[in-house]
């Protein structure tokens, strides 16, 4: 079992507004992340999101992701990664590891998932971690034997603790998108990111248009 957990409960602090439903082309921010995952060979989705996040608890169920309301989100990223962790209670031979995906990094696609899942060896103590150019990314596959050390972090911390601490556990793998790196913090990213996926629609609308025309 591979877990796909979707981290969507940020308090949106240095953009000012929700960032999660903005539009984004044809869809709200957080559908990208949700559809990446939805056609990813993921065994299941979680999303951990706000109590009073309406909107994203409906987008979440259409997309099949099983909802984990966190009301500890205030206190940093690490309350949202153990409120998934706390679900997963399967016995080891089911056990196999678990992904940390950002809510706010909708470039990332369904290959880029599937990358790391294909790379992954359960049962030995793996941390997978994309990279780009030499630079890391997210998301993060991590070894299901990581839960117990995942549930003791605090604060704003995610998965990095445990790459900082056990770095001969790492596994990196090359991303030849730098979509790993996208996320979206500030008002500046979302424009940054809008203008790339209007480029990129377009440029794929023309690549149908050629298509037909020598059919």
């Amino acid at each position: 079992m591979i877990y796909g957990i979707i981290l969507a409960a940020g308090e949106s602090k240095r953009m000012g507004r929700l960032k999660l439903t903005l539009p984004l082309g044809d869809k709200k921010l957080i559908e990208w992340v949700l559809e990446a995952a939805q056609w990813s060979s993921l065994d299941k989705i979680i999303l951990v999101i706000r109590p009073e996040d309406e909107e994203i608890f409906k987008l979440g169920e259409c997309y099949g992701a099983e909802i984990v309301l966190n009301p500890d989100f205030r206190q940093g990223m690490s309350t949202s990664i153990k409120a998934a962790l706390s679900r997963l209670d399967l016995p080891e031979p089911e056990a196999g590891g678990f992904i940390l995906i950002l809510g706010d990094q909708p470039l990332i696609d369904f290959q880029i998932i599937n990358k790391l899942i294909e790379s992954f060896s359960p049962g030995k103590g793996e941390i997978i971690v994309p990279y780009f150019k030499g630079k890391r990314g997210n998301p993060v596959l991590f070894d299901f034997c990581w839960k117990d050390e995942l549930m003791r972090i605090s604060g704003d911390t995610g998965g990095r603790a445990l790459i900082k601490a056990y770095p001969d556990k790492l596994k990196r793998i090359n991303i030849s998108s730098p979509a790993i790196l996208w996320d979206i913090d500030e008002e500046k990213d979302y424009l940054k990111i809008q203008t790339y996926l209007q480029h990129w629609q377009r440029a794929e609308n023309s690549k149908g248009k050629r298509r037909t025309e020598f059919e």
